[in-house]
């Protein structure tokens, strides 16, 4: 993590705010853990500084393919209904 070390001490802070009590296995555990996130979150920009040719945040254009047709992917439905997927009721 630039600047900012992730040291027991900081855990042990992090721990408190958090209201958490973590044996000192899981201290250790967490520790690394929390190291590894970090230094993947340190790495984001220089894969982005690493995209040449492209606008960071850019989505890539649209390009037109061939689908299924309804009746393809309805075939392998395993309920149907008038030419609709049939599913349970998420909501009452």
């Amino acid at each position: 993590m630039a600047g900012m070390e992730l040291t027991p001490e900081l855990l042990r802070k992090l721990e408190g705010l958090a209201k958490l009590r973590l044996s000192p296995e899981e201290e250790t555990l967490l520790l690394d853990d929390l190291k590894r996130i970090l230094e993947f979150v340190d790495a984001l920009p220089r894969v982005e500084e690493e995209r040449e040719g492209e606008t960071p945040g850019r989505l890539r254009e649209d390009e037109p393919k061939p689908s299924l047709s309804q009746e393809e992917a309805l075939s392998v439905a395993p309920e149907k209904e008038e030419g609709f997927f049939r599913v349970p009721k998420v909501l009452e």
